[in-house]
C-alpha cells in the first residue's frame, strides 16, 4: 500500500508564545483536535504544526500521559495527576509509595498502566474516581522499563526496555504475567511506544535515532522513520489524523509524521484526475453520504471510532468497481454521531479516514 510520509517541526512563534523546553510525552487529544506536551514544571498544549504553544491551565507533565476517560492524566515528578479536559483544573493525585522514577503511561477505559524506571515495577491505577485513584503492582519486569501502550484487545500492556539491544515485552494485564514479544530488537535505548489504527506498534529509539513499526504479532520491523530526529522519547499516534507526534528530548522540538494514505479525491463525476475506472481508491463525505471510489470491484471495510479512539461501528459492502454513493442511512447507526472518525478499507487494500461534515441544511 502506497503512503504519504511527511515531517514538520514546530518552531517559536512570535514573542508571546510559549517555548517548549524539557519535553518527553506527547499526547493526541481527538476530542479537541489538539496536542499536549510535558514541559518539566509545566504543561503546553497546540492545535498542530506551526501553531503556537500555549500553558495548559497549571497542569504539570514532566513524563508520561493519557487522554482517556475525559481526562488528561500525567506524571509529573512520580505524582499522577488528573486534569478536566476544558480548563486543566486538577482533579486528583496519587503519589506512589516507593516510586523511583515513574516514565511511561498506557491506558484503558478506568485505568491507566505505568512504568517505573528505576525498580522495574508496572503499576495500575484505577482513575475511575480520580479524587481517590488507587495503584496496584501489577508485575516486576527484568530489564529497565520504560514506554507503555495497552493493547486492550490483546488483554495486554507492551513495554518497551532501556538499554543496550533492548527486549519489548507483554504484560497480561489481569494475571500480571510477564512475556517477551521480541528478545533484543538490535535496537539501543527503546523509549515510547503506541499503536495506530490496524493494530501496529510504533517504537522510538535512541539508538539509531529512529521510529520502527511492528506488526501486531511483532514479526517484520520495518523503519518508518529515520530522519529530522534527536533522542526521539514518548510518541502518540492520532487514529483519527493517521499522524505519529515524536518528542525529541535532544532538541525540544515536536515532530508530526504523517500516515494518510495517498488516494485522490476530486469532486465531481467520474473519470476526473482520479474518480474513474482506474486511479487510486478514494473515500469522501458529500454531506449526505459516502461517496466510495476503486478501480477494482470488491468488499469495501467501514469502522467508525469515538472521540477517545474505541471502534464502536463496523460495516462490509460488497461494491462495483468505479465510483458508488453510500448513502447515510446505510451506515450503523453507531456511527452517526457528531465527532466520530471514520476508517475505511477499498477492495485493493487503500485505507482512508474521514471525519463527516456537517450536514446539508
Amino acid at each position: 500500500m502506497k503512503r504519504l510520509v511527511w515531517i514538520l517541526a514546530l518552531a517559536p512563534v512570535g514573542v508571546f508564545c510559549q517555548t517548549p523546553t524539557s519535553i518527553e510525552a506527547v499526547e493526541y487529544d481527538p476530542a479537541g483536535d489538539r496536542w499536549f506536551v510535558s514541559n518539566g514544571n509545566s504543561l503546553l498544549v497546540t492545535g498542530g504544526p506551526g501553531e503556537l504553544w500555549e500553558l495548559f491551565g497549571s497542569a504539570v507533565a514532566s513524563h508520561g500521559m493519557e487522554v482517556v476517560d475525559g481526562m488528561l492524566v500525567a506524571i509529573g515528578n512520580n505524582t499522577v495527576r488528573a486534569y478536566g479536559l476544558e480548563d486543566g483544573a486538577l482533579l486528583g493525585s496519587l503519589a506512589l509509595p516507593g516510586a523511583s522514577f515513574l516514565n511511561g503511561m498506557g491506558s484503558l477505559p478506568g485505568a491507566v498502566v505505568v512504568s517505573d524506571f528505576g525498580n522495574g515495577r508496572i503499576h495500575r491505577i484505577d482513575i475511575t474516581d480520580p479524587a481517590a485513584m488507587q495503584a496496584t503492582l501489577l508485575a516486576t519486569v527484568s530489564g529497565t522499563p520504560n514506554g507503555v501502550v495497552v493493547d486492550e484487545a490483546g488483554g495486554r500492556a507492551v513495554v518497551v526496555t532501556w538499554g543496550t539491544n533492548a527486549d519489548v515485552l507483554a504484560v497480561d494485564l489481569e494475571t500480571g504475567a510477564v512475556t517477551t514479544l521480541v528478545n533484543g530488537t538490535g535496537l539501543g535505548n527503546l523509549d515510547g511506544i503506541d499503536l495506530d489504527g490496524d493494530g501496529r506498534f510504533y517504537i522510538s529509539s535512541w539508538s539509531p535515532a529512529r521510529i520502527t513499526r511492528y506488526p501486531n504479532d511483532f514479526s517484520t520491523p520495518e523503519t518508518v522513520v529515520s530522519s529530522g530526529l534527536s533522542s526521539p522519547a514518548d510518541i502518540s499516534f492520532a487514529v483519527e489524523l493517521d499522524t505519529l507526534a515524536v518528542a525529541n528530548s535532544g532538541n525540544d522540538v515536536v515532530t508530526w509524521h504523517g500516515f494518510a494514505p495517498a488516494v485522490g479525491v476530486v469532486e465531481g463525476g467520474t473519470g476526473a484526475g482520479g474518480e474513474g475506472t482506474g486511479g487510486a481508491a478514494s473515500a469522501r463525505w458529500d454531506g449526505a453520504g459516502l461517496v466510495l471510489h476503486c478501480g477494482v470491484a470488491g468488499r469495501w471495510r467501514f469502522a467508525a471510532f469515538a472521540a477517545d479512539g474505541r471502534e464502536v461501528a463496523a460495516a462490509g459492502w460488497d461494491l462495483p468497481a468505479g465510483v458508488v454513493r453510500v448513502p447515510e442511512d446505510r451506515l450503523p447507526p453507531a456511527a452517526r454521531s457528531a465527532g466520530w472518525v471514520w476508517r475505511l478499507q477499498a477492495p485493493d487494500g487503500t485505507t482512508a479516514s474521514v471525519k463527516p461534515g456537517p450536514r446539508p441544511q
